[in-house]
């Protein structure tokens, strides 16, 4: 009796899953959308399974990736070359300097950043002197690893240089190859570097929690004004991508696997610390933005404490994608 229950529940929760993911009509003419992110990485991974699984098709959206430099990614997004950026903090912090953009989705809440090192490298204070790896100077980790260090008594302009355009795949090779001594690394890499016998000193989102990511959908004002519709189906896809990726772990396991060239078993290593960073529906509260906000500080810019963090986002797209969701009878189905 026990197994025909399971069997019976097993297959309850398959059918609303599907009910789930294709809840919304598809639509017959596919919208090209460009959406811009600084790299491929673990922390977008919900969005290529959402693309892979056909979601942002069942939305009417035909989706594009390119990879952009975030000060670019935000310039071209104001020239209408892109139509969506992934880049959260940088965005935010770009918005609060007067740039039109809004957060209508909220993938992360949480900083997906290892600092890694050379095998010999045992603490913190033995990086004094040492060259460390980071995308580019004054984004977000390099940010957060200027906390890190002062915390530690570096000095992280004077003890320590940078070496920037250090990407994790990039610095992965230049901390193996010896041209770095540590490293900002995104998943999968924190995984791989530990695997090859590399130091991970501190996952930078548990050491600096008030330094907050949130990386996600942002769009320009006049995207939301001009093309509501479009916002919505993106968004809507975006949600249901994140629920998917949540639930199947299995699938998203073995997508990881495939889609980052990685084993099935680092993969499976990969997932959990994925999974923690994301936001359980597509938002993050107003402490969470006003931490984003005040790295603003950090970069010698205007002190933000008079910006009202619901000013920098519209969550209405994605309060109407919740309520559609969930009457569509699978609202309770989702993890948590």
């Amino acid at each position: 009796m026990a197994k025909t229950l399971s069997l019976a529940r097993a297959e309850f929760i398959v059918a609303a899953v599907a009910a789930f993911l294709f809840a919304a009509p598809i639509c017959t003419a596919a919208t090209k959308v460009r959406l811009a992110q600084p790299t491929i990485a673990v922390m977008y991974a919900p969005l290529y399974f959402g693309a892979k699984q056909g979601i942002f098709t069942s939305e009417g959206l035909e989706l594009e990736f390119m990879t952009m430099r975030t000060d670019l990614a935000i310039a071209a997004l104001g020239a209408g070359e892109v139509d969506y950026i992934a880049h959260g903090g940088a965005a935010l912090r770009a918005a609060a300097q007067g740039f039109p953009l809004k957060l209508v989705f909220a993938l992360d809440h949480k900083t997906p950043f290892w600092l890694a090192a050379r095998a010999e490298l045992k603490n913190i204070a033995q990086l004094k002197g040492k060259k460390i790896g980071i995308s580019f100077p004054a984004d977000t980790p390099h940010i957060i690893l200027k906390r890190f260090l002062r915390q530690h008594g570096i000095d992280p302009d004077r003890d320590v240089s940078y070496v920037a355009g250090q990407f994790s795949p990039i610095a992965l090779q230049s901390l193996l190859g010896g041209a770095l001594d540590a490293a900002v690394l995104a998943p999968p890499f924190n995984v791989l570097a530990e695997e090859k016998g590399l130091n991970l000193l501190t996952h930078l989102g548990q050491s600096v929690p008030d330094a907050t990511v949130s990386n996600g959908i942002v769009t320009s004002d006049q995207k939301i004004k001009s093309r509501p519709d479009e916002v919505k189906r993106m968004v809507r896809a975006s949600l249901k991508a994140l629920y998917a990726y949540r639930q199947d772990k299995l699938g998203a396991v073995a997508f990881l696997a495939n889609h980052f060239e990685i084993s099935a078993k680092t993969a499976a290593k990969v997932y959990p610390n994925a999974v923690d960073i994301l936001t359980s529906d597509g938002q993050i509260s107003e402490e969470k933005l006003r931490q984003i906000l005040d790295m603003m500080q950090d970069t010698g810019k205007k002190d933000p404490s008079s910006i009202r963090p619901t000013a920098l986002l519209d969550f209405s797209f994605l309060h109407a994608a919740q309520k559609e969701i969930s009457s569509a009878g699978d609202g309770n189905k989702r993890l948590r």
